[in-house]
């Protein structure tokens, strides 16, 4: 999406987000896109709304948990305010602008999934998916998002099942399952007592 089209919708937000946390607990919101966290996906957008700092980093929980005390309504009609403006928005983020979550992905912050991506709705739908967490480098990101936009797949996650079906097919595969199917029986075979 245009930068400057962002930032409008940047904009928008930031109004919306001051409407619905009156007082100073909220400094602004920001729209992000891919390449803005490694965690983002290609297509995606996340909200992050910045919290007031607290007087040290040692507050940072106690100041996020009061705030998502005082706030639940108000999350939650926001989030439902982003899944109506835009589809595309698929978290949004509460932190702190020095937190070192927005260094490097670790820190306290409180995150509501605001919509569910078109192939989770039908995965979720038909049963057919178990939720896997998996942990990147840069480099399995980079062959992920590739294959999300070279059309392969739409989400990361289905971009996984994808490389996997194609291993699947390989007959170094067929083989090596054949052979774990055989250690298993002869394991079974010679853990059953004597006598059977």
């Amino acid at each position: 999406m245009d930068r400057d089209v962002l930032d409008v919708i940047e904009r928008e937000i930031d109004q919306a987000v001051r409407a619905r946390f009156p007082g100073t607990a909220v400094r602004q919101a920001v729209l992000l896109q891919y390449g803005d966290d490694p965690e983002i996906e290609p297509g995606d957008l996340w909200v992050r709304v910045l919290l007031d700092e607290p007087d040290g980093p040692e507050d940072y929980e106690e100041t996020l948990t009061a705030f998502d005390q005082a706030n639940k309504t108000a999350r939650e009609q926001f989030t439902s305010y982003l899944a109506a403006t835009l589809r595309e928005i698929s978290l949004v983020e509460y932190t702190f602008s020095n937190n070192p979550v927005t260094c490097d992905g670790h820190g306290p912050r409180a995150s509501n999934p605001v919509g569910e991506q078109l192939p989770d709705i039908k995965e979720r739908e038909h049963g057919a998916a178990t939720p896997v967490l998996a942990r990147l480098g840069p480099a399995g990101l980079e062959t992920l998002d590739t294959l999300i936009m070279a059309g392969t797949a739409a989400t990361r996650a289905e971009a996984i099942r994808w490389a996997l079906d194609r291993i699947g097919e390989r007959p170094a595969y067929q083989r090596l399952r054949k052979l774990r199917c055989e250690a298993d029986r002869l394991k079974d075979e010679f853990s059953e007592p004597p006598g059977n």
